[in-house]
């Protein structure tokens, strides 16, 4: 099998075809002067970077500042070559907003984001270095950001490798938050044709970057999934340039905020991160090895004076990078950073405008190509798991042989073009979720299931009772890949002991139901008719004279008598807490009251019981409903309550997400 060449310089008369490009641009166009403080820096390759007007430096509308995202907008903004002369030219004429510069491995094409008119969505384009032979490259119904030249793609299958880009994108007919879609990265070739989303995360992923090795790290949002869990936070992850094997990257140390990375060619992953959200993304530089990156982490800036953006590699140790400073007035200038000496040079800054996104223009070596199983022609992949008894510190010193009986998959559902998040406790849903099954768990920890394919998933494993004892996610797998972890929550940088365990020995768990037929747990139409029939009875909640009144007598209970209902149920227990319920945690129903009572018995595990924490203090327990004040719940019921719960107990199915028209226990 012979690889695509990419357009590699001929030589002509001494001089390459890529440097004569440049010589052309030099001699036949208007260079424009620049203030360049960093004269004493050897500029020995032209750069593209991104110019835009210098304007109040306030957030756009709709940002807040509790959020993590960066509004990141470059309105208005434009390309501009510099030359080894530190003389500018402005690249994107006829766009009236152009940015994300990234030019192929030969150095003589560029792909970038730009809009040609104001109201129109961002899409990505490809030009030569010289400006010339711009074509269009993503679909119009995609608000498209962020585009890098990637490596080569093939299977067993093909008759020869392809190249594609890697971008952030947002699709859909309404793209605008609250509940809208979220980013999330894309491939395509260079021709337009062959589209593939690649991440399944439904929070927002962004800023691809490829490793020598092929891999793509990128930023991703995630959530907590549980009450208590690790607040929010974009951190670093990385996947193969398919979609496949997605991994955490980093470890989680550092700053709350960690996006924009890229390395240097001495195997140094160098990102800007933040302790909380800045509208426009600034913050410290720090890094770690690619050799050991949970364990290398070091902060390679920390002077509050100066922020940064945007950093890409030079060549060595050395990063361009924008900086500005942190307070005041200033502007965004283009420098070199060594991030062994820790020494910053400006070297391009233009008069009355902010300079970023530097990028070198100069051959580069190509990741190394790809070979992958997958095949978008599947709907199903392979997830298994080797043992849920390694686990990290939090849970493994708790965990007993035989404590884990099934293991639980859910789907997550993005809302559709105007469809309303749905709202559980203090969190609102990205999501809409639903079973997509459960399978068991073998003697050895181990279990084997086939799930549905390019799927968000959360996964959770699940004691005697059906509860959840952790929650993992959100995690995916593409069609026809087998995918697999160690253990829950286990060290990422650890290699498990070669066993062939027992969920391998036999075929997979199959959990494959049709989309239409996957089920769905919400209070309006399970829980509340269980507890109308058991709980809300003239003499118990029913009645005026209950801490917890369910006014559900009627039939049928009205919409204001389901939402007080609702709204009682998960009342946070006191102002200190407001991810704790009074009766309900959503997300996590063994440290729920409700389930306490329900169940007769404290299910909460030692791992859940931290100081100041529901599950901590003393709460009376009494089964319900009383004896002869109700009917007892079934057990097939007590499984719907628990699930609603762990679920993240939704009010209703968000409108637009796609509810199924039968649901069915798994």
């Amino acid at each position: 099998m012979t690889a695509p060449q990419e357009r590699r310089p001929s030589m002509r008369g001494g001089i390459s075809l890529r440097n004569a490009a440049v010589w052309v641009l030099a001699g036949a166009l208007a260079w424009l002067p620049a203030r360049c403080p960093g004269a004493g820096f050897t500029l020995d390759a032209p750069l593209v970077v991104t110019e835009m007007a210098v304007e109040p430096q306030a957030p756009p509308a709709g940002w807040t500042s509790n959020g993590l995202l960066r509004a990141d907008g470059f309105e208005g903004a434009r390309l501009v070559l510099v030359s080894t002369q530190r003389q500018s030219r402005l690249l994107s004429q006829g766009f009236v907003s152009a940015c994300d510069p990234n030019v192929s491995f030969d150095g003589l094409r560029l792909v970038f984001a730009g809009k040609k008119d104001p109201g129109s969505r961002w899409r990505i384009w490809e030009m030569g270095i010289d400006g010339e032979n711009v074509k269009a490259i993503s679909p119009e119904n995609q608000d498209a950001r962020q585009p890098i030249h990637a490596c080569t793609l093939f299977t067993l299958e093909s008759p020869e490798p392809w190249f594609t880009i890697v971008y952030s994108a947002r699709e859909g007919a309404e793209l605008g938050p609250p509940g809208g879609p979220k980013a999330n990265l894309y491939s395509i070739k260079l021709n337009g044709r062959e589209l593939r989303r690649l991440t399944f995360n439904p929070w927002h992923n962004s800023d691809p970057f490829q490793m020598w090795d092929g891999r793509v790290i990128y930023a991703g949002e995630r959530q907590a999934l549980e009450p208590g869990g690790a607040p929010g936070r974009v951190g670093l992850h990385a996947i193969h340039v398919e979609g496949a094997d997605m991994e955490f990257y980093g470890g989680g140390q550092g700053g709350r905020i960690q996006h924009m990375p890229c390395a240097t060619e001495r195997g140094q992953v160098v990102f800007v991160e933040a302790a909380a959200g800045r509208w426009d993304g600034a913050g410290q530089l720090a890094g770690v090895h690619e050799s050991r990156p949970h364990l290398t982490y070091r902060r390679l800036t920390d002077d509050p004076a100066w922020v940064y953006l945007h950093p890409s590699p030079w060549k060595d140790s050395l990063l361009l990078v924008a900086r500005r400073p942190a307070k005041g007035a200033g502007v965004w200038e283009a420098g070199v950073f060594d991030t062994e000496t820790r020494r910053f040079e400006t070297v391009f800054a233009s008069p009355g405008r902010h300079v970023a996104q530097a990028v070198s223009v100069r051959p580069r070596p190509r990741p190394d190509g790809h070979s992958t199983v997958v095949d978008p022609k599947y709907d199903t992949g392979i997830f298994y798991g080797l043992n849920c008894y390694d686990a990290d510190a939090a849970l493994g010193p708790h965990l007993r042989t035989g404590m884990v009986k099934r293991v639980r998959f859910i789907e997550g559902i993005l809302p559709s073009a105007g469809g309303a998040p749905s709202k559980a406790g203090s969190e609102t849903l990205a999501t809409a979720r639903r079973l997509v099954g459960e399978a068991p768990v073998e003697a050895d920890g181990s279990f084997n299931v086939e799930t549905p394919a390019d799927t968000p998933l959360l996964v959770q494993t699940l004691d005697e009772r059906g509860l959840a004892l952790a929650t993992c996610g959100w995690v995916w797998v593409k069609p026809r890949e087998k995918r697999g972890c160690i253990g829950c929550h286990e060290d990422p940088e650890r290699i498990p002991e070669n066993e062939y365990v027992l969920a391998l020995r036999r075929p997979s768990n199959r959990l494959a139901l049709p989309p239409d037929q996957r089920r769905t747990v919400t209070f309006r139409d399970d829980i509340a008719p269980l507890l109308k029939e058991h709980c809300a009875t003239a003499d118990c909640h029913g009645g005026p004279d209950t801490p917890l009144a369910m006014p559900l007598t009627a039939a049928p209970p009205s919409e204001e008598s389901l939402r007080r209902t609702y709204q009682a149920l998960l009342a946070p227990r006191d102002g200190s807490n407001p991810e704790e319920g009074k009766y309900v945690d959503a997300g996590r129903a063994r440290t729920s009251w409700l389930i306490w009572q329900v169940f007769g018995a404290d299910t909460s595990r030692p791992w859940d019981r931290k100081p100041g924490t529901a599950a901590s203090a003393a709460r009376k327990t009494t089964p319900m409903p009383p004896a002869g004040k109700g009917k007892p719940l079934r057990a097939e019921d007590l499984r719907t309550l628990a699930q609603w719960i762990d679920l993240g107990a939704p009010y209703d199915f968000p409108q637009g997400s796609g509810k199924p028209k039968l649901a069915q226990n798994p």
